[in-house]
């Protein structure tokens, strides 16, 4: 009853010191884990950037929807601020929209800010826990559908085991919480997005082999249990993951639409660089 009645910002309180004490308490020196990939498409990895290690990535996007189609080019960045806990930013640089019955729109997006702590081989078995938090802020123009106008808070958790005896499988698992704040409203009101919290729910595998991966991962997004939201997507993304010399990391997915909140599909690739 008591975590029922709680607002979002005492939900949020909640999650940063738990993950402070989690932080706090971690003891750093057992984290001897090998990163065999460095993204997925729509799920976050379970590893760490190394302390002291950048990681660079564009990852050029295409969705094509019943609506229209819709480029986005994000940058991202990740730092290693010890062996397990990381700090993250990720900015939608350039947002290209094609409405089916409007006019082409762009210009730059959303930014999110996030961090994550790596619990790798908890109690020296087979599993690995991270507990992930981030928030968004909607720079893009809510009136050329560039963003939806929301700060959203995201408080996640991934969970993953592996499989050694499978060809180094990992399966995993992805639950996060989009908590939604609406701090800029379209002039338009057929163009306003219900300000709903929604649920992600993420879960696959991947097999690595010597020179990249290939990857598995269905992606749900879900608000309607919320405040009249309307989405209900649902996606099945293969992937492919291929290690380049120099730290390079070059990968291509395809979510696929499994439902008719979906986009049709997605073609999703990322280039990865480490330093």
């Amino acid at each position: 009853m008591f975590l029922a009645k709680l607002s979002h910002l005492e939900w949020l309180q909640l999650f940063i010191i738990l993950f402070s004490v989690s932080c706090a308490c971690a003891d750093e020196s057992t984290n001897k884990f090998t990163r065999p990939i460095e993204e997925l498409f729509k799920t976050d990895v379970i590893y760490p950037e190394a302390k002291g290690e950048f990681q660079f990535e564009l990852a050029p996007t295409f969705q094509r929807a019943a609506g229209g189609d819709t480029w986005t080019v994000p940058l991202s960045m990740e730092y290693g601020l010890t062996s397990r806990w990381q700090a993250e930013a990720e900015w939608n640089a350039f947002v290209q929209s094609n409405p089916t019955g409007g006019s082409t729109t762009c210009g730059v997006g959303d930014l999110e800010l996030g961090t994550q702590y790596s619990f790798l081989n908890v109690g020296g078995s087979l599993f690995h826990v991270a507990p992930r938090f981030s928030i968004e802020f909607p720079l893009g123009d809510v009136n050329k559908n560039l963003s939806e106008g929301f700060i959203e808070y995201k408080p996640a958790v991934i969970v993953a085991r592996d499989f050694p005896w499978l060809h180094d499988t990992q399966f995993f698992t992805e639950v996060a919480f989009n908590l939604v704040q609406r701090v800029k409203t379209p002039s338009d009101p057929d163009e306003r997005e219900p300000a709903a919290d929604g649920l992600d729910w993420n879960a696959g595998f991947f097999v690595p082999f010597s020179r990249g991966a290939i990857s598995m991962e269905f992606n749900w997004d879900n608000n309607r249990w919320n405040n009249h939201g309307n989405e209900n997507q649902m996606y099945l993304t293969p992937g492919l993951i291929w290690k380049l010399p120099g730290d390079v990391e070059a990968s291509v997915g395809i979510p696929v639409g499994l439902n008719g909140d979906s986009d049709r599909f997605e073609i999703i690739i990322h280039l990865i660089v480490e330093f």
